[in-house]
């Protein structure tokens, strides 16, 4: 398996390479998109392609407990390992899964996270379906991209190496809209000129943001954070 095969579904030593650096260079965008999460300590979560495990730990500081299920082995191990204190605790879970059919009852969560991984989902509209299914009356969904569509040379780049979708956030909203999600807000983050772009079914704002932890990438492409409410 190659580099970019791997970033599909890590495996091997190479997987094992990719996921630390993912914890590592994809921190920027993950933690301009949890600012826009309001994290209970009663919350039970569930990240969905929990990839290295970065994002479970962050979001264990906050929540009553965390689930992380990814497809990869390679990732669910390594999720486990960054883990392993607050396993130990009873505050987080990880185990090998597949989005298009959870292995969770109905109405368990209250809040469902997806972090750079939707560009891989198979049959995506049915698999928000399933995150809908798993969530609680009222629940949120929550996705982070990096990039709002393939309309940039990174994302043209990438869509050509690897088997993946680079959604905008039109597409992903007419997914959610035809699962019966409600609320649904956009929030596009406009580096060049220091502005977040809020889009809701009443209108588009417009206001300034400071947010200064910034990729390599990020000058190219527009990121992207939906939040959505069963």
């Amino acid at each position: 398996m190659g580099i970019f095969d791997n970033m599909r579904k890590p495996k091997g030593k190479l997987g094992e390479i990719q996921l630390k650096s993912m914890n590592k260079e994809h921190t920027p965008i993950s933690l301009w998109v949890l600012k826009h999460l309001d994290i209970k300590e009663s919350d039970v979560i569930l990240d969905v392609g929990c990839g290295g495990g970065i994002n479970i730990n962050r979001m264990a500081e906050k929540a009553k407990k965390v689930y992380g299920v990814d497809y990869s082995e390679k990732s669910v191990k390594i999720s486990r390992k960054v883990n392993e204190d607050l396993i130990d605790k009873g505050i987080v879970e990880v185990k090998q899964g597949n989005v298009q059919n959870l292995d969770y009852e109905d109405n368990t969560f209250d809040i469902v996270t997806a972090f750079e991984t939707v560009y891989f989902w198979p049959d995506i509209e049915n698999c928000f379906g399933e995150v809908k299914r798993v969530l609680k009356p009222g629940g949120i969904f929550l996705i982070g991209m990096e990039s709002n569509g393939s309309d940039n040379i990174p994302m043209k780049i990438s869509e050509k190496l690897i088997d993946m979708k680079a959604y905008n956030d039109e597409e992903l909203t007419r997914f959610l809209e035809n699962n019966d999600y409600s609320e649904i807000t956009v929030y596009l983050k406009d580096t060049k000129n220091k502005k977040e772009k809020i889009k809701t079914k009443d209108g588009i704002e417009i206001i300034d943001d400071d947010w200064d932890k910034t990729s390599f990438t990020d000058k190219l492409v527009e990121w992207m954070c939906i939040t959505a409410k069963k």
